[in-house]
């Protein structure tokens, strides 16, 4: 098994699934064999958004972000949720302290800390979820930081803003140490000026991240912190300017996949691992966003938001099988 850390759907485990229903604000559970939902928990506010999973896959961390969605929060929250995945029940809602509006991505360290990103406030903050006390928060130096990941032995993190550049922080220096600029020339705010998902390479050589200009693959030299490939999504759909250019990546448990859901064109992607070129493109349901990999590494399962499905893809034959009812609108889940 390659060392791609905890942050969410790129793990696996054969007790459970847990998603996030951001349209339908709850917190659902599936059997990881049939996919036939067993348990449904309501958001305790609004509203319920991203996913990150404790080392021990005993607790599933789950940001409160607001009314809205990015760009159009007008009322944002403060709060995480912790499940108790054994129970399968809420543990503890974490209010963060004043100015920590917005919570979105979130990556877990291996002593059951928890990094966050508050995209309003323009935050990177330590949570302690055992004390519930913040240690720590900074300045991200971007506009909209919104996604995070961290390397396999939690020394980086990369952060991924809506408006802004991909930045670098080294949790041992406890300061930012590097970004790397993908905005389209002349844009300076809005789609073209900063990124979507993120992900460190299995080898954690790379950093490969998602423009918000054609939705292209953008390759980061984790050394030199600079931009080596740029590689387009075969068949990318046009885009309106105006709205989501909303794209998600991850890596396989295996490192052998990696795959990438277009939000707005309706498409999944299974990309070589090892040549990002050779991609397969999959047409799945309406508003694709989050991606889990059930532990035999035979199939992974998309999320189509905006039609409450559940795809899974097979892997080998790189193409649709099975159907399930997901929800009113998942946008993350993973097996744990």
């Amino acid at each position: 098994m390659h060392p791609i850390p905890t942050t969410g759907s790129n793990t696996t485990g054969t007790r459970g699934i847990v998603a996030v229903d951001k349209v339908g604000n709850k917190i659902r559970f599936y059997d990881p064999v049939t996919l036939k939902e067993s348990k449904v928990i309501d958001g305790p506010e609004p509203c319920v958004h991203e996913l990150a999973l404790s080392h021990d896959h005993t607790r599933a961390y789950i940001p409160l972000y607001g009314d809205g969605i990015y760009g159009g929060n007008k009322n944002p929250n403060n709060k995480v949720v912790v499940v108790d995945l054994e129970r399968q029940e809420i543990a503890v809602v974490i209010t963060l302290p004043g100015g920590l509006v917005a919570p979105h991505g979130m990556v877990t360290t291996a002593d059951g800390k928890l990094w966050l990103v508050c995209d309003l406030p323009r935050k990177l903050a330590l949570l302690d979820p055992k004390s519930r006390q913040v240690e720590a928060s900074y300045d991200v130096p971007v506009k909209g930081p919104h996604l995070i990941c961290s390397s396999a032995d939690g020394g980086r993190l990369y952060i991924s803003a809506k408006e802004g550049d991909v930045t670098v922080f080294d949790t041992s220096k406890r300061a930012f140490i590097g970004s790397v600029s993908v905005r389209a020339a002349g844009v300076e705010s809005g789609n073209g000026s900063g990124t979507e998902g993120i992900s460190p390479t299995p080898d954690g050589k790379r950093i490969v991240t998602i423009d918000n200009d054609r939705n292209d693959l953008r390759v980061i030299d984790n050394e030199t912190l600079r931009e080596i490939d740029r590689v387009p999504l075969i068949s990318q759909a046009l885009s309106n300017v105006k709205r989501s250019r909303l794209h998600k990546l991850t890596f396989s448990p295996d490192g052998r996949h990696l795959v990438v859901t277009g939000y707005t064109s309706g498409n999944c992607w299974l990309i070589d691992a090892a040549d990002y070129r050779r991609q397969t493109l999959v047409p799945v349901a309406k508003g694709p966003m989050g991606v889990a990999f059930p532990p035999d590494g035979k199939s992974v399962i998309v999320t189509s938001h905006d039609s409450g499905l559940l795809t899974r893809i097979d892997l080998e034959s790189k193409k649709p099988v099975a159907a399930y009812d997901g929800g009113s609108g998942i946008e993350v889940f993973t097996h744990f």
